[in-house]
């Protein structure tokens, strides 16, 4: 049954305008390094559209303006970013780490955002991206070019060239139309941030849920189980260097989060157990299977393998059944147990150093007997 938004969901938004304003008291003193935004073309809204700490420093900030829920734009992006001379040297002519590599990933980002904000998918456009030096109002930059959207990274940004790094990203709006200007307040622009995720926010709740292929039992969970091990492909694509920065399909969350939901119901319904122990179970069932895809290479390398260990995994654990790989399923439930047990032992001061040893000794122990089980399948 559809749920309408009401009183839950105006305090809600009421939450995020709170936290609006308590994160815009923590932008001041702002950033201590130079902040540009967009002086023209004149777009609106104009909001904090991203930003980026270490250790409690302020390293990037990202300033948008225009409609985020605009498919075809104007909307323009304005990412500045602390440099560091020290890492750019280290990675200077590494595979995937050149200019040319980050505008391709502040274009795909581009498209994740737009997906994201109004449930557009773009196509991948035909032909590689284009790459060009040009004189813009912004200043001298590197830009590339792909499909509807554009990335420039500027030469000089500013007089303080050597503190922070500029990069650009638009559509509907060409680089050669942009000019900045230095942002000394960023309060306004930080509330404007949060009122807008909130009515973002506000309105997805109202749209009616995902509609999903009928599925009950392990069949709930395989099928949420393939979608998330697909994302975890798809980051580990986005990682390797030169790799295309992770781009979610339109809806990508509501959807996850209705095949989650669904496979919670199917597990209380089965074992005729609470919504929270249920929970506790796929949690610990997908979790299982996203650690089988980063750290065991035959779970990706054999499709014959990778298709029997998911089958005995939820069979398992949905239907408590004594599959082959039982002991790597009882290891793996060591493992989790440990894993969730882990952040109390540390409050009551054990060892750093011996839950170190402790995981260690576990992790080899689960990924033993699943090397075991494939000598068998």
């Amino acid at each position: 049954m559809r749920e309408e938004p009401g009183a839950a969901d105006a305090e809600w938004v009421k939450r995020m305008r709170a936290l609006a304003r308590q994160d815009a008291e923590e932008m001041v003193p702002r950033p201590d390094f130079p902040v540009f935004g967009v002086s023209s073309p004149r777009l609106e809204p104009a909001a904090l559209a991203a930003y980026e700490q270490v250790n409690g420093a302020w390293t990037a900030v990202t300033l948008a303006y225009g409609a985020w829920d605009a498919a075809p734009g104007p909307y323009v992006a304005v990412k500045s970013a602390l440099a560091d001379p020290e890492l750019a040297t280290a990675l200077a002519g590494a595979p995937g780490h050149g200019p040319e590599a980050g505008l391709l990933r502040a274009i795909d980002a581009e498209s994740d955002r737009l997906a994201a904000s109004t449930g557009v998918d773009e196509d991948e456009p035909a032909g590689p991206p284009r790459y060009s030096r040009e004189e813009l109002p912004a200043g001298a930059a590197l830009v590339a070019r792909h499909g509807t959207v554009w990335a420039a990274r500027l030469d000089h940004p500013g007089d303080r060239t050597a503190e922070v790094t500029v990069t650009i990203t638009g559509r509907g709006a060409g680089p050669e139309q942009v000019r900045l200007f230095p942002v000394s307040d960023l309060r306004p622009l930080f509330e404007a941030r949060n009122e807008i995720l909130g009515r973002l926010a506000e309105r997805q709740r109202r749209e009616p849920p995902p509609r999903l292929e009928p599925a009950e039992g392990v069949a709930a969970f395989r099928a949420l189980a393939e979608f998330d091990l697909d994302g975890h492909a798809r980051i580990r694509a986005s990682a390797r260097p030169g790799g295309r920065l992770l781009r979610q399909p339109a809806n990508w969350g509501r959807l996850r989060s209705a095949l989650w939901q669904r496979a919670v119901s199917e597990q209380q319904r089965l074992a005729g157990t609470s919504k929270g122990a249920a929970d506790d179970v796929v949690t610990s069932v997908m979790n299982h299977l996203g650690h089988l895809a980063e750290q065991a290479t035959w779970f990706s390398a054999d499709a014959r393998l990778r298709a029997a260990a998911i089958d005995e995994t939820l069979r398992h654990a949905v239907l408590g059944e004594a599959v082959p790989s039982l002991p790597a399923q009882q290891a793996w439930e060591r493992y989790w147990s440990d894993h969730m047990g882990r952040a109390l032992r540390m409050d009551r001061g054990s060892s750093a150093f011996a839950e170190m040893e402790s995981r260690r000794a576990l992790t080899d122990g689960w990924l033993a007997a699943w090397t075991a089980w494939t000598r068998r399948a």
